[in-house]
């Protein structure tokens, strides 16, 4: 089992099955579309799905990285492409626009975690990708498939043999800021995912359940009790008299 422990587990049923060969990689997509809920409802009609979806507010992740994505082209007869040990997320964005500093964050965080969880070097095999011209397609994508069998490290969607598709089209900037985000990062989302209970316990019950339940209230409530026992008992002595 290999889940983010920093990621919103939202699972998908679609997946390649396991992977083939190595070494592992990770390839950055865009989404092509500027919300993560329009994402989820392009994978529900495509099934093209990745391992996670990353937002300038969350890592979503919908399957375990131990099996394969399905976001890859894989025409047949050709190499392997989702099957080749390929770790996979769409980064709500598009290929032809800045990208979010933000979601970029988010980018660097989940990167660290699949570099230190499945040995990924901090590389890129086939360079960079290559940043958009007048928000379009730059052309002349190393696809080297060469590279691509034999050594793990960071992949465009630009850089898959087989491919089309010309994303992330990142800047030298955006590609600076995604590899310099270190581990810690992420690490602090896992401290604030694991305040999450203890933050829901502190809460106060709401009105609309209070009374409708054997709800033990502390301190002067419990208190009562014995008083009442005494002024029966004074009570049942004055009769006697």
């Amino acid at each position: 089992m290999a889940r983010c422990p920093f990621a919103r587990w939202m699972p998908l049923p679609w997946n390649a099955g396991h992977y083939v060969a190595g070494p592992f990689k990770i390839v950055h997509h865009t989404t092509e579309g500027s919300t993560a809920a329009g994402a989820f409802a392009t994978y529900h009609q495509s099934h093209d799905i990745p391992h996670f979806t990353v937002d300038d507010q969350f890592i979503y992740q919908h399957l375990d990285t131990e099996v394969a994505a399905t976001a890859l082209a894989h025409p047949p007869g050709t190499v392997e492409t989702n099957k080749h040990s390929a770790i996979q997320f769409e980064l709500v964005g598009f290929a032809g626009k800045p990208k979010n500093k933000a979601s970029l964050k988010n980018v660097g965080r989940l990167c660290r975690w699949i570099e230190s969880t499945h040995g990924v070097p901090m590389e890129w095999p086939n360079g960079f990708p290559r940043p958009p011209v007048n928000g379009k397609d730059p052309q002349h994508h190393n696809r080297d498939q060469h590279n691509w069998t034999t050594k793990g490290g960071h992949y465009g969607h630009c850089h898959v043999p087989v491919n089309v598709h010309w994303d992330p089209a990142y800047t030298a900037d955006e590609v600076a800021y995604v590899m310099s985000i270190t581990a810690s990062d992420g690490l602090e989302l896992v401290e604030e995912k694991s305040m999450l209970p203890v933050m829901d316990s502190r809460a106060p019950i709401p009105k609309s359940m209070r009374g409708t339940g054997p709800v033990r209230k502390s301190g002067a409530a419990v208190a009562k009790k014995p008083k009442l026992k005494k002024a029966k008992a004074k009570k049942a002595r004055k009769k006697r008299t």
